[in-house]
């Protein structure tokens, strides 16, 4: 037998959800929405029949008929053997969502909601399709829709290109929000934007996802850099360890033969001397962000890294950029040779997917 605390959980279920919400957009329907109040057993009735009518007295004193507010119960009649005709509870039903709301206090957030509504499809109708989708979400930024949509707007009428975020003037809105909203933001222009503002292929928010999807400038990271043959370096002013921000590097280009690629910082800084010749190091799983240098393609390309699957990860993910990488003391013989050397990887630490390119 359903009781009103139990009523409320499951209206508050149907809430969290998202929908009710999205039953008052008219995207799903779910009212009126019926529960079923709980049959009393024969062995009820007949034992505590007392009990049975306290649940029925109970369930009355918090529906709709009583409170202004909430569910109506739908009865059904029964034939007891000793206390005659009985009407029970069957179901208890909500026909509207503000019968459910008031019911569970969400009254205030549907006119928040319906505010928040009318103010997208004034300045934004595009977001109407993902409010549906995502009500609850819509409705937790309820004291940002303002500058949100004056964020949007500002993206799509002036050209954000080749300027950082800090340096657009965005009426009313500090660009730290921004900053602070990124994902959410993202998911909008997204929608807003023409497909020719956005560089589809920038996925996630790490590394300056946000900016470069954009077209926004940001503080680049640096790629660190030896060169190995002093006769390159003469071309640099004689400068043999350089560091360059990411879209210069990938324009550099030296007139080298050789491009070692080594994970460990020191080993960077310690490589010999050798001919036509230059060394990068220190990115670990930064290695990514050499994809783009197009130049690598007309090197001989080597990665040194350590002798773990982290290690065999980080290759067979530069592999999977530049095919024509090789290895460089990752085999089985520098293994065995440094045996005193060994240290354990633990089962928690290794990365055993992934590996396609090795």
């Amino acid at each position: 037998m359903i009781t009103p605390g139990e009523i409320k959980k499951k209206a508050i279920s149907r809430w969290n959800q998202g929908k009710v919400l999205r039953s008052w957009l008219g995207a799903e329907l779910i009212f009126p929405l019926v529960l079923p109040a709980g049959k009393p057993t024969a062995s009820q009735l007949l034992k505590d029949f007392a009990q049975v009518r306290s649940w029925k007295s109970m369930l009355e004193s918090h529906a709709l008929c009583h409170v202004g507010h909430g569910y109506r119960i739908e009865y059904t009649e029964i034939n007891h053997r000793q206390f005659g005709r009985q009407r029970l509870p069957k179901f208890v039903i909500f026909d509207s969502v503000d019968d459910l709301a008031k019911f569970i206090g969400k009254h205030g957030d549907i006119k928040r909601f319906a505010n928040i509504l009318k103010l997208i499809r004034q300045q934004q109708p595009g977001l109407c399709r993902w409010v549906e989708r995502y009500p609850l979400k819509t409705l937790a930024q309820a004291s940002n829709w303002p500058r949100l949509l004056i964020i949007l707007d500002y993206f799509k009428t002036h050209p954000c290109y080749g300027r950082y975020l800090r340096e657009l003037d965005i009426p009313d809105v500090d660009t730290k929000f921004i900053e602070q909203h990124k994902g959410l933001i993202k998911e909008l222009l997204d929608i807003v934007l023409p497909t020719d503002a956005i560089d589809r292929t920038v996925i996630g928010l790490s590394r300056f996802g946000f900016e470069r999807r954009y077209g926004l400038k940001y503080d680049e990271p640096l790629i660190r850099f030896r060169f190995l043959d002093a006769e390159l370096a003469k071309h640099y002013g004689g400068l043999d360890d350089l560091s360059l921000p990411l879209s210069q590097f990938h324009k550099l280009n030296p007139n080298c033969t050789h491009v070692f690629i080594t994970e460990n910082k020191i080993n960077g800084l310690s490589f010999p001397a050798q001919p036509q010749s230059m060394v990068i190091f220190g990115l670990g799983y930064g290695i990514s962000m050499l994809k783009q240098a197009s130049w690598f393609a007309q090197k001989e390309l080597f990665y040194w890294g350590d002798i773990d699957t982290h290690g065999f990860a980080i290759l067979s993910q530069l592999r999977g950029y530049f095919p024509h990488t090789q290895s460089l003391l990752m085999d089985q013989e520098t293994l065995q040779r440094f045996r005193p050397l060994w240290v354990s990887e633990g089962p928690d630490q290794r990365v055993t997917t992934g590996l396609t390119a090795l």
